[in-house]
């Protein structure tokens, strides 16, 4: 399966899945706790973490943190 151009392991999903715990947000694994962080995120996908935030939410907050829409 592909997702955008990138081969999607079926099995390491199901797996990944299988070790998170919806309690502490996290991946329980042998070593210890792991989590995944915004840096992980835009390494991943290639996107930009500073700048301006883009969302397309109208009821999100607009820059001085007051609710738009």
């Amino acid at each position: 399966m592909h997702f955008n151009g990138i081969k999607i392991n079926r099995q390491l999903i199901t797996t990944l899945l299988e070790r998170w715990r919806k309690e502490t947000h996290c991946f329980n694994f042998l070593k210890g706790e792991m989590t995944i962080t915004l840096n992980d995120i835009a390494i991943l996908t290639d996107l930009p973490i500073d700048g301006d935030v883009v969302c397309m939410d109208s009821h999100a907050p607009d820059k001085v943190g007051n609710m738009s829409g």
